[in-house]
């Protein structure tokens, strides 16, 4: 299987850490005492700065998420110099969706005009873009789909993030929705390259659900304590016991994979949660620094769309060529972890 484009689009809207911290604290006047929003001032803009977060795009008014996936999928389509017709499977990934039932992919093969491309939902948390690649490729290695378009549309940071904190305490399992950017990705796989097929390995620990999630309305029905986890439809976590658990085992697992003696790589990229997550992973695994693309400073954490999104961006800005061996690593939500390698 070959990558044969990836694209991005980002909503127009530049948001600044300050413009952030200034809504935040704006928004949750009502609950403080000017001290304590001093404080909470403080403590947002410190857990902002070890994060690296500096830089996130957001929606403008009147900018609709839909459109960017329609971007992003038109760009790819052009970059690989493909009809929609010549789409045989459309796999839309990720958290970012209008709705539950029927598939988010189903707007996408319509307005792409995919008109002979199936299509279906792969959800996963930040996995889900690499979880579709897997997927992808044993369709393709299969033989029962030659080319294939991998979106997301990770555009639903206001939906998801609450502005309103109620307390110092509040903060802790709020503040990782403040890192978030929005992007949307499209990636088109062909059945070209089989000698350099992807590979992908991922673990999961299922028992550490609870540590970060979304939850529905009626998630006490499915929480074995009958209780419902956090605020419905706002994301949180669990951030310290979240990253700590998750970096020890993607170490592990790369370890384990054996990818970093196997190859010389050109470039390693990771999900940036955070740039100190990436330092933590890097420094561990004593990958060289100067090898690594990262994106978390630019553009936040762009959930499933961070892996393609810096992709696209390494390629424009010439970091990334064909030909170069890559490496992916992932840690996501779940708890998941991944090692890809692949060349490009």
């Amino acid at each position: 299987m070959k990558i044969s484009s990836v694209a991005h689009a980002l909503p127009s809207r530049r948001v600044t850490n300050q413009e952030l911290i200034e809504a935040v604290i704006e928004t949750s006047r009502i609950h403080f005492r000017e001290q304590d929003l001093r404080l909470l001032e403080t403590s947002l803009r410190r857990s902002l700065r070890v994060a690296g977060t500096e830089i996130r795009f957001l929606r403008a008014n009147g900018e609709k998420a839909a459109d960017l996936g329609f971007r992003a999928g038109r760009d790819a389509l052009r970059a690989a110099s493909l009809d929609p017709a010549q789409v045989d499977l459309l796999i839309y990934a990720g958290v970012g969706r209008g709705w539950i039932e029927p598939a988010m992919a189903n707007l996408f093969q319509s307005e792409l005009h995919l008109h002979r491309a199936t299509c279906f939902d792969v959800m996963d948390a930040c996995a889900s873009w690499l979880r579709s690649l897997f997927i992808a490729q044993s369709f393709i290695d299969s033989g029962i789909y030659k080319t294939i378009m991998v979106l997301n549309c990770e555009c639903n940071f206001k939906e998801y993030a609450s502005f309103e904190i109620k307390s110092i305490d509040d903060l802790r399992t709020s503040f990782s929705a403040f890192t978030i950017g929005e992007a949307a990705t499209a990636t088109i796989l062909s059945d070209e390259g089989l000698q350099h097929s992807i590979n992908i390995s991922f673990k999961t620990w299922g028992e550490k659900h609870d540590l970060c999630k979304i939850p529905l309305p009626h998630a006490a029905e499915f929480s074995n304590n009958g209780c419902g986890s956090g605020t419905p439809m706002h994301f949180f976590t669990a951030p310290t016991e979240l990253l700590s658990f998750t970096i020890q085992q993607l170490v592990a697992h790369v370890r384990e994979a054996n990818v970093l003696s196997r190859y010389e790589y050109d470039i390693v990229i990771g999900h940036t949660v955070s740039t100190a997550v990436s330092s933590a992973v890097a420094s561990q695994l004593k990958i060289d620094r100067g090898r690594i693309f990262e994106t978390h400073n630019r553009f936040g954490n762009t959930v499933s769309a961070s892996l393609p999104l810096a992709l696209s961006v390494a390629e424009m800005e010439g970091r990334l060529r064909r030909g170069m061996r890559v490496l992916l690593l992932m840690g996501s939500a779940g708890v998941s972890t991944a090692v890809c390698s692949f060349v490009y």
